[in-house]
């Protein structure tokens, strides 16, 4: 091919104008600092660069979201610190007031003290952040607590507000109010004990809160000591309370045990033996139950008996423990010393009898070893034998004992042990049932029933418990349900006494007497179900000088610290 001048000129122009175009864009480069000014110097380079731009912003969006989670959190943190002082200052002020050294001065300013302490809650609720209500979920501009008379309501919403952390991680930063300061810490009643009494036609099913008795086996024993008799009930077939004291008494009766009866104790609460005093005693009777439980005198433990034909014989009773233990002492100590045909018995149940059958008698005499020893006293034979001696009633103090056979039937009715005197078993704790007379309460005695007030949030019912209407626990219920509150009222887990539950998470709780009443307080109701409304609740009991509601709340407020400590430990998490 034939290379022209012109196309060699032209091969100039083009290089010189490459290499102008690279020093231009070195020049850019140098005087931007940037190696790509435009797509077209790296279109790969320009998309990396943009992913870089992308990342750094997103980093730079997480860091905000960072700062502003902890700045949230750290509010919490200060906050529920806050609460938790506040609420350890009310227990003090409760645990103070609680008693009746402090004047009606100084529990107006207690009073006072707790108003200003419920206002401070308040405000703290209601905290705002650059321009955020922080304890209202999604509703940030809205304020959450609204107080009324004698309640609070929650009016923000339960939205959770997460903020991204991390390209894959988003955390939720908020707390709510209802959740923090309306959380229901302790639900009124729910360990209460009304103690319904136990009557014959109680079901042993229904005993121990519903857990019933050991059906499976079912025989216990109840032993007179000093007769050494023992008794076997069987229980087998047995409905009701009224059944087992019948098998005891019928049982009792049939095997010579005259001196014992079961009952229903006084207390309404479980069964009861009651006592007859009685003479008799047996070659089982215990010497240390002798003299009315006073026994005998072992110091020496130790009788003389002495004759006028020589005989001298000291008798040693130190290692008898019953009444047959002294007796087979006797005669055979006085045997082998020669002296025969002197025995000691028990004569008509009641007492000892020396006998001396030898023609003529030997004309013994018992007496003590040592002025200062008071065996032969104690056992009633201090004296002239002659050919009869008949010694004093040795007056026993009762002695029984109940103990199980098969099973643990016994321990289940609460009436195991060992007794000498009228035996009142254990509480044998009757379940409590809707069907169950509120007169049959506290065991038997019923309460004074009257008016009690229920605050919920803004909303207030007063329900008057001692209407003539009210018979069964059921009836209670009733008018505690239909109340038109958003309440729930029944009977709590343990089947012992009624509950009350808050179902509006949103509203505060509380239960007060009317006019000076106890009926709230007697049914175990009484109180707050929530922090705030415990505040409340401690502040009219100081406004009524009113010791017991006040000592009342320190576990509803011991339990408003630990909801506290909880909330705290989650936002530290």
């Amino acid at each position: 091919m034939r290379v022209t001048n012109n196309m060699l000129a032209n091969q100039t122009v083009f290089n010189l104008q490459n290499a102008l175009t690279r020093y231009l864009g070195l020049e850019t480069n140098a005087s931007s600092g940037r190696r790509i000014n435009k797509p077209s110097d790296d279109p790969a380079g320009v998309q990396r660069d943009l992913d870089y731009r992308r990342e750094l912003a997103l980093n730079a969006q997480l860091q905000k979201n960072i700062s502003a989670s902890q700045s949230w959190q750290y509010s919490y943190d200060s906050i529920l610190g806050e609460l938790k002082d506040f609420m350890q200052t009310a227990k003090e002020v409760a645990i103070t007031m609680s008693n009746g050294t402090y004047d009606n001065v100084a529990r107006d300013a207690a009073a006072n003290e707790i108003s200003s302490i419920y206002e401070q809650v308040l405000q703290l609720g209601n905290t705002e952040k650059e321009g955020r209500r922080i304890f209202s979920g999604f509703k940030t501009d809205t304020k959450p607590l609204r107080a009324s008379a004698n309640g609070v309501t929650y009016d923000g919403d339960y939205g959770v507000i997460n903020h991204q952390i991390d390209s894959a991680a988003r955390l939720p930063i908020n707390l709510n109010g209802a959740d923090t300061f309306l959380q229901q810490t302790n639900i009124l009643g729910e360990d209460e004990d009304l103690n319904v009494g136990i009557t014959t036609d109680t079901l042993l099913s229904d005993l121990h809160n519903g857990a019933g008795i050991d059906t499976s086996a079912n025989t216990f024993t109840i032993t007179d000591r000093n007769l050494g008799i023992t008794s076997t009930v069987d229980i087998t077939g047995d409905v009701t309370v009224g059944d087992v004291l019948d098998s005891i008494n019928t049982q009792l009766v049939a095997d010579g045990i005259n001196n014992l009866t079961a009952e229903i104790a006084d207390s309404g609460n479980g069964l009861v033996f009651r006592t007859t005093p009685s003479p008799r005693i047996s070659l089982n009777t215990a010497l240390d139950k002798l003299n009315q439980g006073h026994g005998v005198d072992m110091t020496l433990g130790k009788i003389h008996i002495t004759g006028p034909g020589g005989e001298d014989v000291t008798i040693d009773l130190s290692n008898a423990k019953t009444v047959g233990d002294a007796i087979i002492a006797f005669n055979v100590q006085l045997a082998a010393a020669g002296v025969n045909n002197v025995l000691m018995e028990i004569t008509s149940l009641k007492a000892l009898k020396i006998t001396d059958n030898n023609v003529p008698p030997l004309d013994l005499t018992v007496s003590e070893v040592d002025p200062a020893s008071k065996t032969a006293y104690d056992l009633g034979i201090l004296g002239n034998v002659g050919s009869l001696l008949i010694g004093r009633d040795l007056d026993p103090q009762l002695s029984f004992e109940i103990a199980d056979a098969t099973g643990q039937v016994a321990s289940d009715l609460g009436i195991r042990g060992e007794f000498s005197n009228d035996f009142a078993g254990s509480d044998i704790d009757p379940r409590l049932s809707a069907s169950d007379n509120v007169a049959d309460l506290n065991v038997g005695n019923g309460f004074d029933l009257g008016k009690i007030v229920v605050w919920q949030g803004e909303n207030m019912r007063t329900i008057d418990l001692g209407d003539s209407s009210i018979i069964t626990v059921q009836d209670m219920l009733d008018a505690i349900n239909n109340s038109g509150l958003n309440i729930t009222a029944s009977i709590n887990p343990d089947e012992r006494g009624i509950q009350i539950v808050n179902n509006d998470p949103g509203r505060s709780l509380t239960i007060e007497d009317v006019d000076g009443g106890t009926t709230a307080k007697d049914l175990g109701i009484y109180g707050a179900g929530d922090m705030i409304g415990t505040l409340i609740v401690l502040e009219n009991a100081l406004e009524a000088d009113d010791q017991d509601g006040a000592g009342r709340l320190l576990q509803a407020l011991d339990n408003s610290m630990q909801s506290l400590l909880n909330s705290r430990a989650t936002v530290g998490a």
